[in-house]
């Protein structure tokens, strides 16, 4: 329901008649709808963003432009498959502080690993010396943006591979790597 209504239009009442329960049983799990909200979050990570990242394992072996491209692979897909309810996320952050806290250590690590892919693009001599490894992330950060995905994908009807070829250009194209 978060994903067809959005945070605000999924009442509790609702979600609780859909699940063909009590809304008091809903309370005996959660305290609000933002906790719910933020129990959804952490189900969906575990069931549908770590099998995606299990799929496309890293080794030491694995060139920076390899791991480049699997990093733009993943969050693709993973886009594809949260962005209905990570907008409710981003609705709900805005008023509970809860929800914040689910959020922000998901986004401060996946900042981290965007850095990290930058310093090994750089030892691989990947990474022009005019591109700093923090400018690098956050350029890619926002091409990866859910965000920019539902903007191209969602509004414009581009293809997923459209959007994934286009994000693996245009980083290409910034740090000059063929």
């Amino acid at each position: 329901m978060f994903e067809e209504l959005g945070y605000y239009g999924a009442g509790l009442g609702a979600v609780a008649k859909k699940a063909g329960v009590s809304r008091q049983a809903i309370y005996l799990h959660f305290q609000s709808k933002a906790d719910l909200l933020t129990a959804l979050h952490m189900h969906i990570f575990a069931t549908e963003v770590v099998p995606v990242l299990e799929r496309h394992p890293i080794t030491d072996e694995t060139t920076g432009l390899d791991v480049l491209d699997a990093t733009i692979a993943v969050d693709a897909e993973v886009a594809a498959r949260v962005w209905r309810v990570h907008e409710a996320l981003t609705m709900a952050r805005r008023q509970h502080p809860e929800v914040e806290e689910t959020l922000r250590p998901r986004e401060n690590e996946r900042y981290g690993d965007l850095l990290s892919l930058g310093r090994r693009l750089e030892r691989d001599g990947a990474l022009p010396p005019d591109v700093p490894v923090g400018l690098f992330a956050d350029m890619l950060w926002g091409l990866l943006n859910i965000g920019t995905y539902k903007n191209l994908v969602i509004e414009r009807s581009w293809s997923l591979d459209q959007y994934r070829r286009w994000v693996r250009d245009t980083i290409r194209l910034q740090i000059r790597a063929g």
